[in-house]
């Protein structure tokens, strides 16, 4: 199996390390399930592969079946995956408005989705768009709450990231 093109599903539960041990979290163990969950992270109770590419990460390549100009959008949305806030992994300016953000997350769905690209041959890429992905679903998840959203607003306004035209709905 190589490491970039592996994908995986969450696995749902606080205790699904104690089903392993805690001699998974052990590095250097020859055993192949105790290196998966090694790989693995748990936020907010569901855990989830994360994606580590060695030898520099992909490239763009002729021999896939994606665009080239596609390959180089999802590489830049990937290298500054731990970079953007919320609303920019939606493709979207700070607002309050529920309707612009499940709109944006419909568009972001049609662009990372990984069954867009179902029996194509996209490499490394597979990886890339499953994790882009996941945290564009994460983002509309957290910003789907009002409460939550209000708040992460008046968050990104005091660090002086947010537009100072906020709906009145948000607050």
């Amino acid at each position: 199996m190589r490491p970039a093109t592996a994908v995986a599903q969450p696995l749902r539960g606080q205790d699904s390390l104690a089903l392993h041990g805690f001699a998974a979290l052990l590095p250097g163990t020859s055993d192949p399930v105790a290196r998966w969950l090694a790989a693995c992270r748990c936020v907010a109770g569901r855990w989830s592969v994360r994606l580590e590419l060695r030898g520099g990460g992909p490239r763009v390549s002729d021999d896939l079946d994606l665009p080239p100009d596609e390959q180089q959008r999802l590489l830049a949305l990937w290298e500054r995956r731990d970079q953007v806030c919320h609303f920019e992994r939606l493709g979207l300016a700070p607002t309050g408005d529920s309707t612009a953000i499940r709109r944006a997350y419909l568009d972001t769905c049609r662009h990372l989705h990984p069954d867009r690209y179902y029996g194509k041959r996209i490499g490394a890429f597979a990886a890339i768009l499953a994790e882009l992905f996941d945290r564009a679903r994460a983002s509309a998840e957290f910003l789907g709450d009002p409460r939550r959203r209000a708040r992460y607003l008046t968050q990104l306004k005091a660090a002086g990231e947010g537009s100072d035209e906020v709906d009145a709905e948000a607050r």
